[in-house]
């Protein structure tokens, strides 16, 4: 089996639920303004790790098509 997609689908996976907790965290009303900002730190880490994912993920397949 190969464990490249396996890899890249739990990091693009991983990835986008950590942004989603950022989005929440930000869009939480109940917090602070200072606390509902540090929303952003897992959100911008999160889309990077997602779009990372989905790089690889397209030079993977280039290199793997044949």
């Amino acid at each position: 089996m190969n464990w490249q997609p396996v890899l890249l689908g739990v990091t693009l996976g991983a990835g986008l639920w950590i942004a989603f907790s950022g989005l929440r965290r930000m869009f939480n009303n109940k917090l602070s303004e200072n606390e509902r900002k540090k929303g952003f730190w897992p959100m911008n880490a999160g889309f990077a790790l997602a779009c990372l994912s989905m790089y690889l993920m397209g030079r993977f397949s280039e290199t793997g098509g044949g």
